[in-house]
């Protein structure tokens, strides 16, 4: 475990469940209003460190492994799935009272909707009412299930190219490829290509894994650095991009633009070496962390049902406390998965379909 970066992935997941209190932007406190409007709605950049940090971290997990064949794809695979897929099948079922509340349901289209969902194939989907049915923050699950799929190739070709040492021109060339289509693809396509489908995501992943190369590369000389520098100036250079993204046209937020901050966060922190990385190593943030993919998960299940039981029952109207209300359920929510459900489960199937070996 690489503590900062596990206690990062609450700090980013938090965004985007702060991205998602859209009902802000109707509030009557002139202030809610601003702050969504300038701050929260931003908040799903969390993705695009996420698919980096994905990259990254199952290229520190699996490179050497699968470079020296100790692990094979299928249990590569395995392992993946078993995190991923038995949460995404029960927030799948916790959605589906709420579809089926939908005005305009219709039968046809919802089956359609949930076998691409059972398939994680939802975000290949150039579609909204697809890419975002039933749990929506799963489209980014399916977008990892893919990148899972190609993982074990691309670490033997990125091994093998070698971008920072012999192919730099080539390196060039991939960071400027997603800008290049954005010039090109009409802006009516932007966020069903460019924010949801995996086949332009993959561009996130793969600088991960990229980044873990220059991470071999330089940990060697790591001794010349100064991390206590360094931690708090890779988080000024996010806030910095953060601070000036209005600037920049939407699509190129969806990712682009964060490369390079998110990057740096992600490298520096995992030295583990500064004061900075000391404090998100304690144990109330790394719980945090570990409960991040349950927390992503649930939250916006929780703010639907939330929404239609305080219409019904509760006429809660105090902002504050349905914020907390919402934030607090989550959290507990997130724990009770991953202590009752998530773990047990994950150990369950690894070792029910653990590939035997041969005799």
């Amino acid at each position: 475990m690489i503590k900062p970066l596990t206690s990062l992935r609450f700090v980013f997941a938090f965004m985007i469940f702060a991205h998602h209190l859209t009902f802000l932007s109707k509030s009557d406190l002139p202030y809610f209003r601003w702050i969504h409007e300038y701050i929260l709605k931003e908040g799903y950049i969390g993705v695009s460190f996420f698919f980096i940090l994905s990259g990254f971290i199952l290229a520190y997990n699996y490179r050497d492994s699968i470079l020296n064949k100790k692990i094979s794809k299928s249990s590569f695979m395995i392992a993946r799935i078993a995190r991923i897929y038995p949460l995404h099948l029960l927030c799948l079922l916790i959605a589906v009272p709420l579809t089926l509340q939908n005005v305009t349901f219709e039968l046809s289209t919802w089956l359609k909707q949930l076998f691409f969902n059972l398939t994680l194939t939802q975000s290949f989907i150039p579609i909204k009412t697809f890419y975002f049915s039933f749990n929506s923050p799963s489209w980014s699950i399916s977008n990892e299930l893919f990148f899972y799929l190609l993982f074990p190739f691309l670490i033997i070709l990125i091994s093998r190219i070698k971008f920072y040492k012999y192919n730099k021109g080539l390196l060039a060339l991939f960071l400027l490829l997603l800008p290049l289509l954005m010039l090109v693809i009409p802006p009516i396509h932007y966020k069903s290509l460019f924010y949801v489908n995996p086949l332009f995501r993959i561009f996130d992943f793969i600088i991960g894994i990229l980044l873990y190369e220059l991470y071999l590369k330089i940990k060697d000389k790591e001794r010349l650095i100064s991390y206590n520098i360094l931690e708090p100036f890779s988080i000024l250079l996010l806030v910095f991009f953060f601070i000036f993204h209005r600037e920049l046209p939407l699509v190129m937020r969806y990712s682009v633009y964060y490369w390079l901050p998110m990057s740096l966060l992600i490298l520096i922190f995992s030295f583990q070496k500064g004061k900075l990385s000391n404090f998100l190593s304690s144990r109330v943030l790394i719980f945090l962390g570990e409960i991040s993919f349950g927390f992503y998960m649930f939250h916006q299940l929780i703010l639907k049902y939330f929404k239609d039981f305080n219409k019904l029952y509760f006429h809660i109207e105090n902002e504050y406390l349905i914020i907390s209300i919402l934030f607090l359920v989550s959290i507990l929510v997130s724990y009770i998965s991953l202590i009752w459900f998530e773990n047990p489960v994950n150990r369950y199937l690894k070792k029910a379909l653990k590939p035997k070996a041969k005799m």
